[in-house]
Order: C-alpha cells, then sequence, then structure tokens
C-alpha cells in the first residue's frame, strides 16, 4: 500500500483524503479526513481490496486536526520500533 498525501478515495458512500501517509516497518499509519461526523481519522495498516475498497486495522477518530496529528505522530513512533 502506498498511499500520498491529496489521493481520495471513496469507501461506501464516504469520500476520504489523505492528509498524510507513513510506512513503518511494521505496517502503515494514515491521516485522512472525511465529511462526516468527526472527520478526521487516524488508521493502522490501511489495504486496498481487488473491488478497490479500503480498509484498516484499527481506526482512531477525532473532531480537530491537532488532537489526530498528535495521535498519528504517536502511532509512527510505536510501529516503527
Amino acid at each position: 500500500m502506498n498511499l500520498k498525501q491529496g489521493d481520495k478515495f471513496i469507501n461506501g458512500k464516504i469520500e476520504y483524503y489523505v492528509l498524510c501517509f507513513y510506512k513503518t516497518p511494521n505496517g502503515n499509519v494514515a491521516l485522512l479526513r472525511r465529511k462526516t461526523y468527526c472527520p478526521y481519522v487516524v488508521t493502522i495498516n490501511i489495504k486496498q481490496y481487488p473491488d478497490s475498497k479500503y480498509s484498516w486495522t484499527f481506526g482512531h477518530y477525532f473532531n480537530h486536526l491537532e488532537n489526530a496529528y498528535f495521535k498519528y505522530e504517536k502511532l509512527i513512533l510505536k510501529y516503527s520500533k
């Protein structure tokens, strides 16, 4: 999986925009924005299926970008060990 800032994808009826993406030795971490409740999502191990849908192992949902970015940075450190 290799996403970059500015990429967008649709999962179901929700459109996601990639704000940040980082590959670690133990998977990847992404910060996404969507136009719905809790607009910021920090994901662990996002992947795309053959039908073009996306999934992630775990997601943290935030109302504020600052909180989401803080979690994004913490997860990069955690999964880089």
